[in-house]
């Protein structure tokens, strides 16, 4: 067996959940290191020009403003709404960069396997006694070399928006689309800033339904607003007006207000966007000398085909299971989410992100003792996630690995 102490803790992503946790495992005690394949706070980096739905008020983990305050950091307007890009450069970016955690935030460090060391999943070995054979982490640095590091606990926290889901359906590629996934956007692309000249009086195609497609297409029609000639054309598998995620009375005003203009355009609200509902993607082509993309979709009326300049899919996101495939996981077979927080979110008979009530540690623990699911991933493809849930989610977890790591809990801690 590898040496490692019964206080090693290991965090796969270093988003704002990855680094809250890192934050309160130093206040708990732990040694730990968190693991990061891009850029601290990459993600929100990559949609750095969408404003979140919530201010920062419930944005910034306890334990990370503790630690920042301590560097005299100014916190922001708690009641403004921050972007992606503000998200990390505010928050991610000066939490990785205190003298406490800078050495154990390990940035363009992928983890690629997680195992247990000595001990495979198909081993007939109970719980317990897997908890005495330490985790086992293929970590591949920005040059292509591998090391084995070790921790007796681990955190997943990597998140979901670097696995965007296919537009075909049923789930799989269309016909064409891995081919063509490349050149296309999987993501709500910077169509007013940096991205304009993409999209400039040309047509657009976006493909999705939820608050993702609902933000592009929004976005979109204000550049079609400022720029002739640009077209847009929107399609989701949902037949009636309506998105995935939108609930009535929105507790949350900027979301409620985002459904707003994206019902306005699905009602033929602006002559630049075509809405069309009731349609599952079947295949895509591309025409190099035309350097434009026919689409083609079945509906309930047949086959339909549409034309553009540029696509979006904007279908959802989900969790990359593959990454602790070696390890005990009971997944849910719906959302890919561990199958305990799956059924409670079931339970709780809300798709609100904003009334999903707090899970306890053992709601959140999976098969594999010390190891746990955190973060957007913990909902597998729900979308019904909040930052602030996830805090509140991190203290208890954290309780529970530091009694069996026989660190104490500081009173702070537990608030």
């Amino acid at each position: 067996m590898p040496e490692t102490t019964r206080h090693s803790l290991a965090i796969i992503g270093g988003g704002p959940i990855g680094l809250e946790a890192a934050a309160l495992a130093l206040e708990l005690g732990f040694d730990v290191h968190v693991f990061e394949r891009g850029e601290v706070g990459a993600h929100a980096l990559a949609w750095g020009h969408v404003r979140m739905f919530t201010p920062w008020l419930r944005n910034i983990g306890p334990a990370s403003a503790r630690l920042l305050a301590r560097h005299g950091w100014s916190a922001p307007d708690p009641v403004a709404h921050p972007s992606g890009a503000e998200l990390s450069e505010r928050l991610l970016a000066p939490l990785a960069a205190t003298a406490e955690l800078k050495p154990r935030v390990h940035a363009h460090s992928q983890v690629a396997h997680v195992s247990r060391h000595g001990a495979r999943k198909h081993d007939r070995e109970g719980f317990e006694a897997r908890g005495e054979h330490p985790f086992r982490l293929l970590v591949r640095d920005a040059g292509g070399r591998e090391s084995f590091l070790h921790a007796r606990a681990l955190i997943d926290a990597s998140g979901t928006y670097g696995q965007p889901l296919w537009a075909g359906t049923g789930g799989i590629p269309a016909r064409g689309e891995t081919y063509l996934q490349p050149q296309m956007s999987y993501h709500p692309d910077d169509v007013l800033g940096l991205r304009r000249e993409r999209y400039a009086g040309k047509s657009a195609l976006v493909i999705g339904g939820g608050s993702s497609a609902v933000t592009t297409a929004v976005a979109l029609e204000q550049l079609a607003r400022e720029a002739p000639g640009t077209r847009v054309a929107w399609v989701t598998r949902r037949e009636s007006p309506g998105f995935a995620g939108e609930v009535a009375g929105d507790p949350l005003p900027a979301r409620a207000a985002l459904h707003a203009d994206g019902r306005r355009l699905q009602s033929g609200g602006s002559p630049h966007v075509k809405w069309r509902g009731g349609a599952e993607c079947e295949g895509f082509e591309y025409n190099s000398a035309t350097h434009r993309y026919r689409v083609l979709f079945a509906t309930g009326a047949g086959a339909i085909v549409e034309d553009a300049d540029q696509v979006i899919v904007a279908c959802g996101f989900g969790p990359d299971t593959a990454l602790t495939r070696e390890l005990r996981v009971h997944e849910s077979f719906e959302t890919l989410a561990p199958a305990t927080v799956a059924e409670a979110l079931r339970a709780a008979g809300t798709g609100d992100c904003a009334k999903v009530p707090e899970f306890d540690a053992a709601t959140l623990a999976t098969q594999e003792p010390g190891f746990y699911i955190l973060g957007a991933k913990s909902y597998g493809r729900s979308s019904a996630f909040l930052l602030e849930t996830g805090y509140r989610y991190l203290a208890g977890v954290l309780a529970a690995l530091a009694e069996a790591a026989g660190l104490p809990a500081p009173e702070e801690a537990r608030c």
